[in-house]
This record gives structure tokens, C-alpha cells and sequence, in this order.
């Protein structure tokens, strides 16, 4: 069965996702519908536990289902 194009568009998620701090510029990256965050970060190599995430501004959990917009992830630190 043939896929339209509008199908495979739908069938993904597009994220511009920056690192934060980081001297990389931020990167569009394209995942299937009902990736999570933590996918997100797998992908990216980054320990979910060391980072929050905030989409277009707001906190989001790692284990949310991702969605299509800016994704910043601020990496925190402890002194302990």
C-alpha cells in the first residue's frame, strides 16, 4: 500500500531542539509520531536525569509523547 506524502508528513515530528549550555547551534531533528522525550534524548546521547526539558517554554516530562516545536534542554548540575 502507497503512502501519500500528507501520510508520511503526518507520521512525524519535527523538533528544533537546542542544548543548553552548549556552543552547538540548534538542530532540526524529525521523529515518529508518538516518539517521547526520552527518546529524544536517547538519541542524543543525553542522561534524562541530568536535564530539564522545556517545550516552546514549558516543562515537559522525559516520558511525555513529543510534539512538533522547540524543544530547549537545560542541562543542570549539582555541587554535592
Amino acid at each position: 500500500m502507497k503512502t501519500s506524502r500528507s501520510e508520511h508528513i503526518s507520521s512525524t515530528v519535527s523538533l528544533r531542539i537546542s542544548v543548553e549550555p552548549s556552543e552547538e547551534p540548534p538542530k532540526t531533528m524529525v521523529f515518529l509520531s508518538g516518539a517521547k522525550y526520552e527518546d529524544v534524548l536517547r538519541e542524543l546521547r543525553i542522561n534524562q536525569e541530568t536535564v530539564l526539558l522545556l517545550k516552546d517554554g514549558e516543562l515537559v516530562p522525559s516520558d511525555g509523547v513529543a510534539s512538533p516545536g522547540n524543544l530547549s534542554i537545560l542541562k543542570i548540575t549539582s555541587k554535592g
